[in-house]
């Protein structure tokens, strides 16, 4: 059964109908002027599908700017309140749709001018083999888009639209990737048949009838509101076999567009439609009366600098406080990416060429430093001796509570992988002078150069890590590249944390027989609330086999587990890893820990092994590995990971707790890695307290 909207009388108007979806290259839209409000002769045919172009520079260009404007998806979602959706068309929350980007695929018979726009309802869609979305099954009320969308209408909460640069309906050239519309409000929705499934559209009306949008043809003016007539509108006609109203919305002809009638999508109730349909000009013109009750829940354009006052402490390393901004100067989205505060034009997104076209706005927050104890949610901020509770289901390690006192030295043993080391701080070890309470005070006070940097591989073009980061010594390249300041450049802060970095993975390494060598690196990365870093492994051949972690500030949990290959014995394209360890905690462990003692022993042949291998059952085949150990990382606690299988096989995560956090992490890099120039980066002389005892 169709959905209907009703009126303020409760009854109900319009039939609530459904669909979507996009295709190939479309021909150039014809729009219609306010003026004169001539819609074009024809709308899209379904086989004329929009696909993935580049920027359309030879069309002509727009009447106005955007009142907001971005060149990446990630800038735009943190800046906008009202669409945070960093892949989707559609941005709801709670059930309502706040935001919509009509970009590449609109879907067929998608239609913009300058008060209106057609485009499908996203959800349950794949891409086929030439890279058009179709639908997977017939769009439906258990979409939770198209519910939004639904939901939306029906409480008449305006809908923020954004243009992108890559669609084909506009026949303009809007002037950035990502342009920010206008507030509309919803006044159809709809099924009709696309392709074989049944798909749902939506109809968008400005909200503003009185302002000329900024994307309409140079020397447009729309009509005066006081000269419209809102009483205009397309035929309505009840269909004889479901008793459900439908709009006409094509030329061709009435259809009934309720999508469980035996009649939906015949024109006149009898026959099919042909493939090439053109909207009814009734249709495109119609306008609902201005409504001053109808506002939208969000400001179009927000003004998050406005309500950051200097003097609200804790506030700069809040959620919030690390979103994106519009910038008051030139309108672009500009994401947090400095630990500072906002700056429009940086390196990152430049060419140096176009010095006189980057906008100068910056703005920096006063850092309050937090005192440790706002950041520890326990009664004690800091135990004499921490209480220990193993997860048995979890690896277990062994309790060393004597020979690093005042530490309890936790070590976890990886049998043929490696080790992690655990020291465990406590009261005498934080409040020690210059130690871990007064480092995490001073560290937010010093400006160390921490920013966040674009991932090296992400779905998302643009996006950027959830953490900040600087890094120290010898260049290295994790999940993102990082410029490296040389240790001369080092605070003493960062150096005293170095000292204690060095002892720690000195007192590892040497427990396990190996020989110590010390680091030459340092990364500092600073979490905000709700940052994290997911799963990765710090396995690169240019690193050495041990690597070192100190935590200040709020409690962190870190995950270890098994990387996906190594764990499953294939790789999630299903092909076999050509070396299988069969580490203990594996899938199928005993099984295949015995095909390999007998592939060593010479008894089977290697095809005899692969053969065998792939014989045994499926075991949660998409699954990732499950944790095989959980530590929760205190304020002053130090890990050490050591031995290269640890990195080649698992990869460990953090979470810290929503406060403020930093992780402190040096490591050994091969010095055949480095460039002769960068080498002397790694070179550091320690001096008084910042050779650490460990105590």
């Amino acid at each position: 059964m169709p959905l209907r909207k009703p009126t303020k009388t409760g009854k109900p108007v319009r039939q609530a109908v459904l669909s979507g979806r996009v295709t190939r290259a479309r021909k150039a839209a014809i729009t219609s002027s306010y003026k004169e409000p001539t819609p074009p002769e024809a709308s899209r045919s379904e086989d004329a599908i929009s696909g993935e172009s580049d920027r359309q520079k030879d069309l002509p260009p727009v009447m106005g700017k955007p009142p907001a404007w971005a060149e990446c998806r990630p800038d735009l979602c943190d800046a906008l309140p009202w669409f945070r959706s960093a892949q989707g068309g559609y941005y709801y929350n709670g059930s309502l749709c706040y935001g919509c980007l009509v970009d590449a695929d609109s879907g067929v018979r998608a239609y913009i001018d300058d008060e209106v726009v057609i485009t499908r309802i996203g959800g349950g869609c794949t891409k086929d083999a030439e890279g058009n979305l179709v639908l997977l099954k017939d769009q439906d009320t258990d979409s939770a888009i198209l519910s939004s969308v639904m939901n939306s209408w029906r409480m008449q909460n305006p809908v923020g639209l954004i243009i992108g640069d890559r669609n084909k309906q506009l026949s303009r050239n809007p002037p950035h990737r990502y342009n920010v519309m206008a507030y509309f409000r919803i006044t159809d929705v709809w099924h009709e048949r696309i392709g074989t499934k049944k798909g749902a559209k939506v109809r968008f009306e400005k909200l503003d009838l009185a302002a000329t949008s900024w994307w309409a043809a140079p020397g447009t003016t729309p009509l005066p509101v006081e000269q419209r007539d809102f009483t205009l509108g397309p035929a309505t006609k009840r269909c004889s076999s479901c008793d459900r109203d439908s709009k006409q919305v094509y030329n061709e002809g009435w259809m009934c567009l309720t999508p469980s009638c035996a009649r939906f999508w015949k024109v006149n109730g009898a026959t099919a439609p042909p493939g090439h349909l053109s909207f009814n000009a009734a249709f495109l013109r119609a306008r609902l009366a201005p409504d001053p009750q109808i506002q939208p829940h969000f400001d179009l354009v927000p003004d998050l600098l406005a309500t950051l006052a200097e003097d609200q402490g804790d506030l700069v390393f809040k959620r919030i406080a690390w979103k994106g901004i519009v910038c008051p100067l030139c309108s672009r989205c500009i994401a947090r990416r400095f630990w500072r505060g906002w700056k429009c034009a940086d390196e990152l997104l430049h060419n140096p060429s176009q010095q006189s076209q980057r906008c100068s706005f910056e703005r920096y927050l006063k850092v309050s430093p937090l005192s440790v104890r706002s950041v520890i949610d326990e009664f004690e901020i800091h135990p004499a001796k921490r209480a220990l509770y193993f997860d048995p289901k979890l690896q277990l390690p062994s309790v060393d509570d004597s020979s690093l006192y005042p530490y309890r030295k936790l070590v976890y043993t990886l049998p043929g992988v490696g080790s992690v080391t655990h020291l465990v701080a406590n009261r005498a070890i934080n409040t020690r002078a210059n130690g871990p309470d007064d480092l995490f005070r001073r560290l937010q006070s010093v400006d160390l150069g921490l920013q966040r940097y674009p991932l090296q591989q992400s779905v998302v073009r643009g996006t950027l890590t959830s953490h900040y980061a600087v890094n120290y010594g010898c260049p290295y390249k994790y999940v993102v590249s990082v410029a490296s300041k040389g240790f001369n450049e080092a605070s003493d802060e960062v150096l005293r944390a170095l000292g204690r970095l060095t002892w720690a993975t000195q007192q590892a390494v040497t427990s396990a027989g190996d020989a110590f060598l010390p680091p030459n690196e340092l990364l500092l990365l600073g979490y905000m609330e709700d940052m994290k870093i997911g799963y990765h492994d710090d396995g690169e051949s240019s690193l050495g086999p041990t690597i070192a972690t100190l935590s200040l500030g709020a409690r962190a949990t870190m995950l270890l587990r098994m990387k996906y290959k190594y764990y499953h014995g294939y790789t999630k394209a299903k092909r076999l890893v050509d070396e299988d360890p069969a580490l203990d905690g594996c899938a199928h462990c005993p099984e295949r820990q015995a095909l390999k003692q007998t592939l060593d022993a010479g008894e089977i042949t290697r095809e005899e092994y692969e053969a065998q291998r792939r014989r045994l059952p499926a075991r949660n085949r998409r699954g990732e590995a499950p944790p095989c150990l959980r530590m929760e990382l205190n304020h002053g606690d130090l890990v050490v990971m050591h031995g290269e299988g640890l990195q080649r096989f698992y990869e460990h995560s953090v979470v810290p707790e929503k406060n403020l956090r930093f992780a402190l992490t040096a490591r050994y890099i091969k010095p055949e890695f480095v460039e002769e120039a960068d080498r002397q980066k790694g070179v550091f002389a320690l001096t008084g307290e910042q050779v650490y005892d460990g105590k």
